[in-house]
């Protein structure tokens, strides 16, 4: 089973919540994933390769109910209900949509942001959403003991990490009550993003694009939620490599915060140490590119740790 981290999913879950494209309706019924427009998730979020899937939403709940068997295979067999756990997951998917979205409704908003932002009085709006966070982080710690029943080992390991991971991410959005987030508005911080998209979606893919199957299929196994080695350099690269973006737009304060919200949300992982040493052990590489290249043989991971660095020296 391949692994990958979820901190990628969180980060950008929390750009696209600063830009609006997340709309919670007030109430949440699961017919409603029947009306997903599953071709624009693929245009927008899968690699070229992938986009002409025909994965169905009716087939990762299967992936779903695969991936809560394999997890539990090392107990006595008839011992536990791996369709019972994956409706849990379902269940408990949906009770999370509508606790966040009886907090924050993004129609609602993005009218406040709207009528508030002439006035200067955007930290008046989210400070009154910010009061809510304590609430929000009940809605995910639900949610994750849900989860739980369906994660191997390893991925247990490291849930605590990746719980610390979503609750930094709240507490960076609503750091002094949302300073920074209209700070961030203010200064186009949501237009910089939209206009950055493309060049976004090739950073994700050039950086995490090695993780996903070349075919997506109902057989395909889900990948672990873990943040190893690996998927800390990778991030890393995806980090540099989008603010590197983001410092072209009209003013650098969106590219500052988006930077400072990839480093608070590190500060709570192990991933610092991995990164250092994958930058030294580049740096010491370097001049073995002028060579033959024959003699030179970068594997996937290699190459992604040979980007990092480079970027890193741009930013």
């Amino acid at each position: 089973m391949s692994n990958w981290s979820l901190c990628p999913l969180l980060l950008l879950l929390a750009v696209h919540l600063v830009c609006g494209s997340v709309d919670l309706p007030a109430s949440l019924d699961p017919s409603l994933l029947e009306n997903v427009d599953v071709d624009q998730l693929r245009s927008n979020y899968l690699p070229p390769g992938l986009q002409n899937t025909t994965v169905t939403f009716d087939d990762f709940k299967k992936l779903l109910q695969s991936k809560c068997q394999k997890a539990n295979d090392h107990l006595p067999k008839g011992s536990v209900n791996a369709s019972a756990l994956s409706q849990s997951v379902q269940d408990a998917a949906m009770a999370l949509g509508e606790c966040l979205s009886g907090l924050a409704n993004m129609t609602e908003i993005q009218a406040e942001i709207a009528e508030a932002s002439p006035k200067g009085d955007l930290d008046v709006v989210f400070e009154k959403y910010c009061l809510r966070m304590p609430q929000a982080k009940t809605c995910l710690k639900n949610f994750n003991e849900a989860l739980l029943p369906c994660l191997t080992p390893d991925e247990k390991a490291h849930n605590a990490v990746m719980q610390r991971i979503g609750d930094k991410l709240l507490e960076f959005i609503c750091y002094k009550n949302g300073d920074q987030i209209a700070l961030f508005i203010a200064e186009q911080g949501p237009e910089c993003l939209q206009g950055s998209r493309d060049g976004i979606a090739k950073c994700l893919n050039s950086s995490f694009a090695g993780y996903l199957p070349k075919d997506l299929s109902p057989e395909w196994n889900l990948p672990q939620l873990v943040l190893g080695p690996k998927e800390c350099v990778d991030l890393y690269a995806f980090e540099t490599c989008t603010v590197e973006l983001l410092e072209k737009c009209a003013t650098i304060t969106p590219s500052n915060i988006v930077e400072s919200m990839f480093r608070y949300v590190r500060r709570e992982s192990s991933c610092q140490p991995h990164i250092d040493r994958a930058k030294r052990q580049q740096r010491q590489a370097l001049p073995l590119t002028g060579g033959s290249s024959a003699s030179l043989h970068l594997t996937w991971t290699s190459a992604s740790l040979l980007m990092a660095t480079l970027l890193a020296r741009l930013a």
